[in-house]
Parts: C-alpha cells; structure tokens; sequence
C-alpha cells in the first residue's frame, strides 16, 4: 500500500517536472518575450533638433546655426565623475541633482569629448548671424520653444523642420549600459525643412537700429512699404539680449516689451483722421480764429504753449497743430463721423502679422461716451482714452500714401512647407477718397515745409508727416509728466515710396526729436534705394 503512494507521487512529481520543463522551453522559444524583455531595458533620450530659420525679403539669414556638443550621462559607467569638469557650473548643479537617475540624459558641453572616453553627439544651436529684429523674431525657452514673436507664431512649424533624432541605450533596471551595447542615433521623424521669409529688408532694419541705438533711449521705429503694408522695419529699444533674457527681467527695464504692437497715447498724430474726415463729410471750408484756448462745457483746452495762431483752416491748423481748431472742428463733425473714419483707418482693430502674433487693438472710444462734448474734444485733438499701437499709425499714414487705400500690415512674404503658408493679410479698405488723400498728402508735406515739423526735412526729394505729443498720466518722481513724442510720415514727397513711424514713450524730453530721427531714417532710405 504505501509503495503503491510513493509510486503515485513519484509519477505526479515527474509529471510536474515535465510540465515545467515544457513551460521553460516554450518561453525560451517564444521571441515575443524576447522583445518584451528587451523593450524594458530601452532607455530613449531625444536629439534636440535643428529649428527652421527665418529670412528676409531678399533672402538674407536672419536667424542660423553653430556646432554644439552634447554629452550622454549614463547612470553607472561613472559619467557623473567623468563629465563634471568639461561642464559649466548651472550643468554641474544639473549633474548633481541627477546623479542617481536611472535614466540617461543630456548635457551641454562645449567640445567633442570623445577622446576623454565620454560619449558625446553633435548638435546645432541656434545663433543670429544678424542680430536685428529681435522683438519681431522672438525668442526660445531652454527646450528650444518659441516663446514670444514669430517664433512662438510659428513654434510648431520650425521646431520640425530639422530631423527628429532619439539616442537608444540598453540598460539594466538600474540604467547601466548592458555590456557589448553602446547607445544608438535613431531617426524617429525626418524634418519638413520649414523657414519662414519675411518682409523685413535687412539693410533697413540695421540702418534703422543703428539710429535708434544713437538718438533714442526708449520707443520704436517703424518703417512700411507703400501700396503694400509690407513692414520693411520694425525697431524697438531699448534692446535684449535673446541668449540672456532673464538679465532684462531682472533690470525691470521694459526691454522685453515690443513697442510697434503696444498700445501708446497718440496726440495729434490723430490731427490726420480728423482732417481725413472732415473732407469726406464735406467741411473743407471750416475755419477757426485761435486765440490759444477754447471753452467747451465749460472745460478750457489750449494749443501748445497757449499759443494763438490766429485765423486758420485745416491746412493752417494741421500745418501749425492747432489744437482749439480741432475741438472746435470735433463739435462740428460729431462722435459718430470721427468713429466711423478712424475704424477705417484702422483704429480699434488689432494688427494680425501672424498667427497667434498680433497687436494690441488699441482704445477707440464708444459713441455714447462721446456723448459728453468734453470727451469729443480731447479725441479731436488725440487726448483721453484715445490710444494706438505704432503699427496702426503707420497703417494709417500709409493708407494716405497710398490714395486712400488702407492695407493691412503685414511680416510675413512666404512659409516654405507644405503643412503651412503665409497668413492671408486681407484685403485692404479705402478709408478715404483718393481726392481726400491727395490733398491731405499735399498738406502733410505742407507740415514739414512750412509747419511744426521742419526738422523732419530729410533736404533732398522731402517728405511729409505730422508731428504729435501726448499726454500719458505717468509722472516721475518730481511729479513731471512723462510725454509720448510722435512724428509719423512718408517719404519721398513725391510718390512715397515708405512710410516711418517714430515713437518716444514715457519720458521728460528726447535728446533728439521723434522728427530729426525720422529725418535720420528717410535719409538712410535714400541711400538704400540709390545704392
């Protein structure tokens, strides 16, 4: 009997032997498990890529690439060590804080580290061959991601235009190389080649930075093409560095804000729409004998200085920025027939350059606030909430330029990639009759020749602008106020082939006119078109 039992468990330990037997060799021959087994010790590290470049309109590089090195750390084959004195001291602290990783990763150094024994991968960084134009451009975060500008505009789009690379390393579960392995360049998607032109001519924007560098502490410069739109120029100061913007922010020196898309209290700029709209309604005969002030609902305005200019009509009054012939021309023209002229020249609708990048609207105020004549006065003249972004100005000097003809403003010429293409500007208003443009052209060149603006006479083959000082509520600790100080125009005089818009926000005084910087610009112009 009992050998009987021993026999029967014999027989099923044998049994269960074999079957564990069969179930050893069924999953050594199974690859299935093979590959799962070797999926969990794939460790993936992503290549950064090279990003798409911008261009301008002739094709000139405006943003480019330099050799760069990366380092691979791998937990276990004593990188930590090996890399920490090739690195610098914010790679350091990196290396530190990840030193018990199980994962490998990436680390800046500034050579090939090959010969030291340290596995190392060439990559590409970006740099701007010419540094100009860097608030319209933007700048990258540390994943290489647009973060303002075009190039958050076209993040998506530039960040696959360079091959995406991953490096593979089979490691233990601790992250060690397994022996006989070493890591692995993979292509996980090849690159569109994307880069975007623009309409900014580099020449211009040099010219125009390097003025702005010399004449001014804080504002913008904005230069467009005629019959276009197209923004051949767009300055703004004070300057940042794109390699080092955390030094702005620290400075809280405004550097980072792009003044041609900001919203600025505009003064007597505005005279031009004013002017625009009395001729489309019709008052071309209004005149006013300024004596310095005028009373409305029992508020006094004045004209600069308290200057009397006399008896004047609109020529005179823009000629001389008459500020009491505004308001009283206001009164006349009402809140509704200024609203409706100043939306066709652009007022009140924000720029779109690109996608996602546009300016600000700017403040248009409603018709039932204008209700109040004193609020209508202080628009007249370009005061109260009134307040525009100098790409609109420069829209809407243009569209005077252009026989009446308002273009939206545009950055952006071409996108080569077939997932992309340039954003479709509109299509452009008239905002005026061309009779209505031609002579308010006329008149602004009156401004330079015989008016306020003398000192934005650029001499040979002139120009035409107007002047405009405003108002910002912002004072220093003196309590003076600071002042916005404007000269917008066209130039040449003849057939305006640009228009320049100079802005100089918040401060006391320029050291140099907004209207002798756009003097400096059309000549600068000049010499660009003659070269």
């Amino acid at each position: 009997m009992r050998i009987k039992r021993l026999t029967g468990v014999c027989v099923c330990l044998v049994v269960l032997f074999a079957a564990v037997l069969c179930r050893v060799f069924w999953i050594a021959t199974d690859s299935s498990y093979a590959v799962s087994a070797g999926t969990q010790t794939l460790r993936e590290t992503a290549l950064p890529s090279r990003r798409g470049d911008f261009f301008d309109c002739n094709g000139r590089p405006l943003t480019g690439w330099k050799k760069c090195w990366y380092a691979l750390c791998v937990p276990g084959d004593s990188s930590y060590a090996a890399l920490f004195p090739y690195v610098s001291f914010s790679a350091q602290t990196e290396l530190y804080e990840r030193r018990n990783s199980v994962m490998p990763f990436l680390v800046d150094v500034q050579s090939d580290l090959t010969q030291a024994g340290i596995t190392t991968f060439e990559g590409a960084e970006r740099t701007l061959p010419i540094p100009i134009a860097r608030h319209l451009i933007g700048y990258l975060d540390g994943e290489g991601h647009g973060v303002t500008g075009l190039e958050k505009a076209y993040d998506d789009l530039l960040y696959a235009a360079g091959d995406e690379q991953k490096i593979v390393c089979t490691t233990s579960a601790k992250g060690e190389l397994i022996d006989g392995t070493a890591p692995e360049v993979q292509m996980v998607h090849t690159g569109t080649g994307a880069k975007v032109t623009l309409t900014l001519d580099a020449n211009i924007q040099r010219a125009c930075e390097a003025i702005a560098q010399q004449d001014m502490t804080r504002g913008c410069i904005l230069v467009m093409r005629t019959h276009s739109g197209e923004v051949a120029a767009a300055v703004s100061c004070p300057e940042f560095d794109p390699d080092n913007v955390a030094k702005s922010i620290r400075a809280n020196d405004t550097s980072l804000i792009n003044r041609s898309l900001a919203a600025f209290s505009v003064g007597s700029v505005f005279k031009v729409v004013m002017v625009a709209a009395a001729y489309e309604e019709g008052l071309d005969w209004f005149t006013h004998d300024c004596t310095g002030k005028v009373e409305v609902a029992g508020e006094t305005f004045r004209c600069a200085q308290g200057r009397a200019h006399g008896q004047v009509n609109l020529r005179g009054a823009l000629e001389q920025s008459c500020n009491c012939c505004f308001v009283e021309l206001g009164q006349c023209l009402g809140g509704e027939s200024i609203l409706q002229t100043a939306r066709k020249f652009g007022f009140g609708t924000a720029a779109v350059l690109a996608p996602g990048l546009k300016s600000s609207a700017g403040i248009l105020p409603r018709e039932q606030e204008l209700d109040n004549p004193g609020q209508l006065a202080c628009l007249s003249f370009g005061q109260g909430e009134l307040s525009a972004a100098p790409i609109q100005i420069a829209a809407m000097m243009n569209a005077i330029a252009s026989d009446g003809m308002w273009y939206p403003p545009q950055a952006v010429l071409a996108v080569s990639s077939d997932a992309a293409r340039a954003p479709d500007p509109g299509e452009p208003v008239q905002a005026c009759s061309e009779q209505t443009a031609r002579i308010l052209e006329d008149m602004l060149v009156s401004v330079v020749t015989d008016g306020i603006g003398s000192a934005a006479n650029p001499g040979e083959e002139g120009a035409g602008g107007k002047t405009g000082t405003a108002q910002t509520g912002q004072f220093d600790e003196q309590g003076r106020e600071l002042l916005n100080y404007w000269f917008a125009g066209f130039w040449p005089a003849e057939n305006p082939i640009y228009t320049i818009t100079v802005l100089q926000d918040g401060i006391l005084e320029p050291k140099v006119s907004s209207a002798a910087v756009f003097a400096r610009v059309a000549a600068a112009l000049n010499v660009e078109e003659n070269s």
